[in-house]
């Protein structure tokens, strides 16, 4: 009898520890979904992307045995582990560079220059700056393993030589929400193409940008990441005549500068409309200096738009929407642009780095859900 109580004990304690770790573990990670790339073309299960430069932190294993460290080795960097014990966000995907012995790399987050990162403790740590690339790539989901990432290639292999597209053979397995996830967790093989006839497109196009404000800056930034053919997403302040404005004057409202974000987009596969329509979706436009419990001018609905062209674009778009979607008057304010804060560092990706956060899960999330649902074509 005490050995079955024993027994009984002992796995009801390893039952509450793996409850634990599931449901308490993604609550408390830092992981962060960011855009690092722009989707070019869509051929039936193969997407072609054009990624920006990236900077990684990575580690390669010494041996197929050293490989289970990787992850542990680029971990300990991130949380802290590092010349000024800095935390750095733990970004998604985990790069796993199968052509480079299985590499493991993190990559880092935008806020960043790669002379602005902090050394690694771990001398075998390696920090780098990789090139735009353009890449084919699949995907798949649930745990992954040698074997299931060899038959990924393979597919990938003969879907672009079916297209007559030539590739390199720098295969990569991007892994999401590691380690937090396992069944339901995305993954996809990448690999670099040759030649793609969208490389001079992309590096002679000189990227747009707008200005959006919508209530609190956490909730535009969260809505315009991940939209396909923006490229970035930077939270501030405009709209006023103040110099140098910090967080803590403009939420005093006497600086007439609103809470905005400056969408950088590429307008070959994203145009001001389609921005425009993202935009009045994800916020009440009617309501003047509020967006539900947040009021004040700072938070009030304003477009600054660069040029007469824009200012065209946008008076016609409100003109077309202020009677088919909105039974009160659209106030949002039109301003000409003149100069955008970049706001603090710790502003920048909020909602992705503070995802369990109250205002994040009961007023971000909603609206967030509520766009990607309703305009899933935009998003990637």
């Amino acid at each position: 009898q005490n050995y079955n109580s024993s027994y009984v004990m002992k796995y009801s304690i390893i039952l509450i520890v793996l409850v634990l770790l599931i449901f308490i573990l993604p609550l408390k990670s830092k992981t962060f979904v960011k855009s690092h790339y722009t989707l070019i073309k869509k051929i039936d299960n193969i997407e072609i992307r054009a990624y920006s430069s990236l900077i990684y932190a990575s580690y390669t294993p010494i041996s197929e045995r050293d490989r289970n460290n990787s992850f542990r080795n680029v971990a300990s960097y991130i949380f802290g582990g590092n010349n000024r014990n800095e935390q750095i966000s733990m970004t998604t995907p985990v790069v796993v560079k199968l052509h480079n012995n299985h590499e493991m790399a993190f990559i880092m987050p935008q806020i960043y220059t790669i002379d602005a990162l902090p050394n690694p403790e771990n001398k075998n740590l390696e920090i780098y700056q990789e090139p735009s690339q353009i890449k084919a790539v699949i995907s798949y989901s649930g745990y992954t393993n040698n074997r299931i990432e060899q038959q990924k290639i393979k597919l990938l292999k003969k879907e672009l030589n079916k297209l007559g597209i030539e590739h390199d053979d720098n295969f990569e397995v991007l892994i999401y929400n590691s380690p937090y996830e396992i069944i339901n967790r995305k993954n996809e093989i990448t690999v670099g193409i040759k030649n793609y006839q969208i490389d001079k497109k992309i590096n002679s196009t000189k990227p747009s940008s707008i200005f959006f404000g919508g209530g609190c800056f956490w909730c535009v930034e969260a809505i315009f990441e991940g939209v396909n053919g923006v490229l970035d997403v930077t939270s501030g302040y405009s709209g006023g005549n103040t110099l140098d404005p910090t967080y803590e004057m403009v939420s005093s409202g006497n600086t007439d500068h609103a809470e905005v974000c400056e969408i950088l987009y590429d307008p070959n596969f994203i145009k001001l409309e389609d921005l425009l329509k993202i935009f009045f979706l994800s916020h009440d436009p009617t309501t003047l200096n509020r967006q539900g419990n947040d009021i004040g001018k700072h938070y009030r609905s304003i477009i600054l738009y660069n040029n007469l062209e824009e200012k065209k674009i946008i008076e016609k778009y409100i003109a077309d929407v202020n009677s088919s979607l909105f039974d009160n008057k659209i106030v949002t304010e039109m301003q000409l642009f003149k100069k955008f804060y970049k706001a603090e560092t710790y502003h920048q990706d909020y909602y992705f780095n503070n995802t369990s956060q109250p205002y994040c899960s009961i007023v971000i999330s909603p609206k967030l859900n509520k766009v990607r649902s309703e305009l899933s074509s935009y998003y990637k």
